[in-house]
């Protein structure tokens, strides 16, 4: 059995999926949790301005796709037989506490980040990944 079926992968959900979780960042970086994000980063929006937002847009959308594509690989992987929006959603989450959350922890304590700060972006990575895993659990 191969660990890894590329011809199984659906591409087009790694695509909508970025794109889910680009939303996700629009939402959780503005409405949500955007005054704390920026009280925890020490800026105003009018430190924002006359700033053109097409370099971080782009570094965040390579990082997007980087997260579908990495998460497709769980999820259309046929050893682990994952199906259903939930499963996606479950190993979504998983995927963003474990790898993202234990990778960026330390750090944040290194840079003395509050654990504030930490949480609004683990926060926007666990609910933009389940996002990505219930779309390709349910496009499976």
């Amino acid at each position: 059995m191969e660990f890894f079926n590329y011809d199984a992968i659906n591409w087009l959900a790694i695509l909508v999926g970025a794109l889910a979780y680009m939303f996700v960042g629009g939402l959780w970086y503005g409405p949500v949790a955007g005054k704390a994000w920026m009280e925890e980063m020490g800026i105003t929006p009018e430190d924002l301005e006359g700033q053109s937002p097409a370099p971080a847009m782009i570094k965040s959308t390579i990082s997007a796709l980087v997260f579908s594509f990495g998460l497709a690989l769980v999820i259309y992987n046929p050893v682990l037989a994952i199906s259903g929006w939930q499963e996606g959603a479950m190993i979504g989450i998983f995927v963003a506490l474990i790898f993202v959350g234990a990778g960026a922890y330390p750090n944040y304590a290194f840079e003395s980040k509050a654990l504030r700060h930490f949480l609004i972006h683990i926060g926007c990575s666990s609910v933009g990944m389940a996002l990505i895993g219930a779309i390709m659990g349910a496009w499976k």
